[in-house]
């Protein structure tokens, strides 16, 4: 299954199951049933006679349509909750800037219904009447949340976030979610404090609740012209889910706007229900967000698993090739060699000038050939039979100077050694590490300047970091790849001596490591080769 066929098996469920319970509600009321908490009439002479019992069941009753009312509340509050947490976290996970602002959009709509929820408890009083104030907190946490979720869609869809600079990422996100909770927190404050409140129920007119129009209408543009473009832009099953929750929340306002005409009537509750499934068809595309990451990373694991298996495999047989070609040139190199100085010892005084020319050609080509071999054959083993072992990084830096003595006399060359660690690394490549580093250094130089190299090492995240710093050639920046593959030369034998195995020596040493190797040069100023080995 691709990575598209799953994201869209993923989607489908949430479209198919949104469609039906925004239309379950309305074709039950269609076939008879009633969501409505009704208030009995109670005989005032009958109460007289009532038990505990009697009067427990009664005060049930009486409550029964507020305590729904709250539960159908703080579940789409606690849902809100839920939901910006996980996309704050999914935010850390991928850097998507859409899905936390998104989620604050919705906390902060979430707190808004808090605030209906807890005036309607009477759990916060206002200055104003309760008969404005419970509904007016109705239609004002409809009318935020359908403007915060328009705000929220419409900052990508005009593109601002790409105004966003990689490293004011997060500050992005900090602002712009502030910004929603300090506008809901003053809303809050400012409907609480309020004396006189706006009448948002006439029982009488064309629609009972006519607030309830204009969050209906803010849906009804965001659906067709904001929430399809964002989708286009994010391509999310998230963002898709965003779109399908419009759906509920479009049916939401019909029930309330159209339909209720008391507190606690049939459409009452279901439009309080199909809010809160609004607020649940975004959490359900951010979990299922969550399902779809995690499976293209279990297919991305798979493939980097067969991918590196097949490498392994490959690097086994190069390795093996090496080995085999190097070992077996060996006997016709030695046969070459030997006749080459019998032909020296036996015949070369009655060459010519030309003879004794083509012979010592055919010398320096059997040397170099020697050389090449050998340099195939340290390839071919570096890594076999070898341990991980604690190696102190100054003694065996001097171990190398010791026996690179004589080259660096000659050369004039100082090495200056910082405090290196102790490492937990395979010695002896380490060391050939070291000695082609040092090699190359001393050899690469300017004719006028003895070189100088200097060694160090530091901590950086969860690997020692080694650097060797010469003041040499450099390397132009359109070699510095180049450089560290086998055979690879930048200058003619005749101007620098070499095999070209030297550095590609090190890159193997490196991965052997599990770390890294890199160069930092600028022609004519120096190299500085950098190289990694894991925290073990």
């Amino acid at each position: 299954m691709t990575l598209q066929q799953v994201s869209r098996t993923l989607t489908r469920p949430i479209v198919t199951t949104t469609l039906l319970i925004s239309a379950l509600p309305f074709l039950l009321q269609l076939t008879g049933v009633d969501f409505g908490s009704h208030a009995p009439l109670v005989d005032l002479e009958a109460v007289k006679t009532y038990s505990v019992a009697d009067w427990t069941e009664l005060a049930m009753t009486l409550v029964k349509g507020a305590f729904i009312h709250f539960l159908l509340e703080w579940s789409g509050v606690i849902v809100a909750i839920v939901t910006a947490i996980m996309a704050l976290v999914q935010y850390r996970i991928t850097g998507n800037l859409a899905t936390p602002i998104i989620g604050m959009a919705l906390l902060s709509a979430g707190f808004m219904d808090a605030f209906h929820a807890l005036a309607a408890s009477n759990i916060i009083r206002s200055v104003a009447d309760d008969t404005n104030f419970i509904p007016f907190t109705w239609a004002l946490s409809r009318m935020f949340n359908a403007i915060v979720l328009t705000l929220g869609a419409g900052i990508f869809v005009l593109g601002l976030n790409r105004k966003v600079k990689p490293l004011r990422r997060n500050r992005f996100v900090i602002v712009t979610s502030l910004s929603f909770l300090l506008i809901s927190f003053l809303v809050i404050q400012l409907c609480a404090s309020t004396s006189q409140l706006p009448q948002t129920m006439y029982v009488d007119g064309w629609f009972a609740r006519p607030y309830d129009v204009i969050p209906l209408v803010i849906y009804v543009i965001t659906a067709i012209f904001i929430l399809p473009r964002f989708y286009r832009m994010e391509k999310s099953v998230f963002s898709s889910a965003l779109f399908w929750s419009m759906i509920p929340a479009i049916a939401t306002q019909i029930h309330m706007a159209f339909g209720s005409t008391t507190l606690f009537d049939s459409d009452f509750h279901a439009g309080h229900f199909l809010k809160a499934a609004s607020y649940v068809v975004p959490l359900a595309g951010l979990v299922i967000d969550y399902m779809k990451t995690y499976r293209e990373q279990k297919v991305r694991v798979a493939e980097l698993k067969v991918a590196r298996q097949g490498l392994e495999y490959k690097n086994r047989e190069l390795e093996q090739f090496a080995y085999i070609a190097a070992h077996d040139l060996q006997e016709p190199l030695v046969t070459l060699m030997s006749f080459n100085d019998l032909l020296v010892a036996d015949y070369e005084e009655q060459l010519d000038g030309n003879g004794k020319t083509y012979l010592g050609f055919m010398n320096q080509s059997v040397l170099r050939m020697r050389e090449l071999v050998k340099g195939l054959l340290d390839y071919s083993k570096i890594g076999k039979n070898s341990q991980l072992t604690f190696v102190d990084g100054n003694e065996l830096v001097n171990e190398v100077r010791n026996d690179l003595k004589a080259k660096l006399t000659s050369t004039g060359a100082r090495l200056i050694i910082g405090q290196l660690p102790t490492v937990t690394a395979y010695r002896m490549e380490l060391r050939l590490m070291f000695q082609n580093l040092i090699l190359n250094a001393v050899k690469f130089t300017r004719p006028d300047e003895p070189p100088v190299v200097e060694i160090s090492a530091e901590k950086v995240a969860d690997v020692w970091r080694f650097a060797v710093k010469d003041n040499g050639l450099g390397i132009p920046k359109e070699n510095q790849d180049r450089i560290f593959v086998i055979f690879q030369r930048l200058h003619s034998k005749s101007e620098f001596e070499g095999t070209g195995i030297g550095l590609a020596h090190c890159a193997k040493i490196a991965a052997l490591h599990e770390g890294e190797i890199w160069v930092d040069s600028k022609q004519g100023e120096g190299s500085t080769f950098y190289f990694t080995i894991p925290l073990r």
